[in-house]
């Protein structure tokens, strides 16, 4: 996207938020919700090529825009969209400059930092615009920022999150892969619920009212991910506003303190918000942790691939659905040849580096439906679930050579050994085709090593057995 692209983009999005703020303003009160300051900071800390004085000046004109367009006076834009600015400006500078850019909400301490930025960036939009009343109007400091800064500080929770943690897909197909029936309706569920509550709330009188969808929401944060639960957040917390404004949503009797309730219901609002996020984002880190501890517990930590308990009880449900299906499998048995000379000659640290390249080479040689993993040592097996002896075979070789060449390369020569078992039309076990191989890569370690030999499950030796490159 060119420069002027970003440009128009960032004008056409404040000037549109900045506009919808304006024209759902309660006759007398400050905007219900002011989502432009919030739309701003977010795509510049998101995106932090927008942070040049371009930007600035095309946000700047966009805000000044809204206001003369909607009848005020240019001092008065001037004034107002000053205090927009300062507190756009601050909130960049805690975000790009004291923390990192870009910036995304994706745990708990990325949530923490959010608030705590969110509340200085209200904090000094509230003041400005309370100092210049205060100079040009003899209005209340205090009033003005408690007024706009608890109205700044809901727009901010409610709309960086969206912007912070939403993940763009690459293609239509990351998309299809992740839209399952299960996933659907572990989303669907809560989500109803939480709809539901809202023409409940409508019957509801008191500020209990805003408080109904807590639990639906909660149920939410633990179902679906950090970006859906703040757009269910955000869409129920805007509803709530707006139904308060219109007084169907009745939060109570509020007389002649219709500023006050207004700050009230903003803070209860916020709250609302901001629950079902943060856990959410507790929730996402609890899954990363679970994920990290499957994978330290199911793979090997230096070659990436799985080891040895994962790689057999995986291979033995491959291997149950291969006999229900009556597939054709294969089994490679792989052994770095004179691994411990390796180790001798040039170091451990050399041995480990042969080993997780060894790792790296053989699973970029493989499918998505073969399974590698290391037995031990410098000892490495592969099973070919649905593979025929003749790309058993071609799969043997293509890791066989790989090693010879680019181990040659790095300047540590090394080659690999390897055993065959396969079976077309048997119902074969884990243990006898582990068998074959096994007695396969022996007879290749006593034919001279870097040599393919195989064996069928049932003892047969094929004719056409591929010796050293």
């Amino acid at each position: 996207m060119g420069r002027i692209t970003r440009l128009l983009v960032v004008f056409v999005v404040v000037l549109l938020a900045a506009l919808i703020g304006i024209l759902t303003r309660p006759p007398g009160l400050l905007a219900t919700f002011w989502c432009a300051n919030a739309l701003l900071l977010g795509m510049m800390v998101r995106w932090p090529i927008l942070i040049e004085w371009p930007t600035w000046i095309a946000a700047g004109v966009a805000y000044v825009s809204a206001d003369l367009l909607t009848g005020n006076t240019v001092s008065m834009a001037l004034q107002l969209n000053g205090a927009n600015l300062v507190g756009v400006t601050v909130g960049v500078f805690l975000l790009h400059y004291l923390k990192r850019t870009p910036f995304r909400l994706v745990d708990s301490q990325s949530l923490m930092w959010m608030v705590v930025v969110a509340g200085f960036s209200a904090c000094a939009t509230a003041a400005t615009a309370g100092l210049m009343d205060w100079i040009f109007r003899d209005e209340s400091f205090a009033d003005t920022l408690v007024h706009w800064g608890s109205t700044e500080f809901m727009a901010y929770l409610l709309v960086l999150p969206l912007i912070l943690s939403m993940t763009i897909p690459s293609s239509f197909a990351e998309i299809r892969s992740k839209t399952t029936v299960r996933a659907v309706l572990a989303m669907a569920v809560p989500l109803l619920v939480t709809a539901a509550c809202m023409p409940i709330a409508l019957s509801i009188e008191g500020p209990i009212a805003l408080l109904l969808p807590i639990p639906a929401l909660l149920w939410c944060a633990t179902r679906i991910s950090v970006p859906s639960t703040a757009l269910v957040s955000a869409v129920w917390s805007v509803w709530s506003l707006m139904m308060a404004d219109t007084g169907r949503l009745a939060l109570g009797e509020q007389g002649d303190a219709n500023v006050n309730e207004a700050v009230i219901t903003s803070i209860a609002v916020t709250l609302v918000a901001l629950g079902p996020i943060a856990v959410a984002c507790a929730t996402q880190e609890r899954r990363a942790a679970e994920r990290e501890l499957f994978r330290a517990v199911e793979y090997d930590s230096l070659t990436g691939v799985l080891s040895r308990g994962p790689f057999l009880r995986q291979a033995e449900e491959r291997l149950r659905h291969t006999t229900q299906t009556a597939l054709p499998v294969g089994l490679l048995m792989l052994d770095l040849d004179h691994f411990k000379a390796v180790n001798d000659t040039y170091g451990h640290m050399v041995g480990d580096s042969v080993l997780a390249d060894f790792g790296a080479r053989m699973t970029e040689r493989l499918s998505d439906t073969d399974l590698v993993g290391r037995l031990g040592g410098e000892e490495f097996a592969v099973l070919l679930a649905g593979s025929s002896f003749a790309r058993a075979t071609e799969v043997a070789e293509e890791i066989r050579h790989a090693q010879i060449h680019d181990s040659a390369r790095s300047g540590h020569d090394s080659t690999v050994s390897v055993g065959l078992a396969w079976t077309d039309d048997s119902t074969p076990t884990l243990a006898s085709l582990m068998a074959s191989a096994d007695a396969a890569l022996y007879e290749a370690k006593h034919a001279g090593r870097n040599v393919v030999k195989a064996q069928n499950v049932s003892g047969v030796v094929p004719e056409r057995i591929t010796r050293t490159a």
